[in-house]
């Protein structure tokens, strides 16, 4: 057995001995249960003025709106860009093609092929 065997053997009798059954103390589902039932403290609420909840409700709901309008604007912008690049790509593919003619235009032409224009 190789070092790298040894060390992965002792981690997993560590992890299996960290990882083992261990009981509850004597009492705990009982504490547990006491703690449950007893009343909870009362919260502290935060109480806004009237006119400070609207305003922070009208915030939001600008907030909100902010996000949207951008979002659709940034997507606008991404649209019209990838139809910049289709049409660049398309008038690429255009001079590519009346090049590729013309040069078979010129060989049909040099090898006595007449063409009807």
């Amino acid at each position: 057995m190789n070092q790298s065997e040894e060390s992965a053997n002792k981690f997993e009798e560590e992890l299996a001995h960290a990882l083992r059954r261990v009981d509850a103390p004597e009492g705990f589902a009982g504490r547990v249960l006491a703690a449950a039932e007893t009343t909870p403290r009362r919260a502290k609420v935060l109480a806004m003025p009237r006119p400070v909840r609207a305003w922070a409700g009208g915030a939001v709901a600008a907030a909100l709106l902010a996000g949207v309008l951008v979002q659709r604007e940034v997507r606008a912008h991404e649209r019209r860009e990838q139809a910049a690049l289709a049409q660049q790509q398309f008038e690429a593919g255009l001079r590519i093609t009346d090049l590729a003619l013309d040069h078979t235009r010129q060989q049909l032409q040099r090898a006595g092929v007449e063409l009807g224009d």
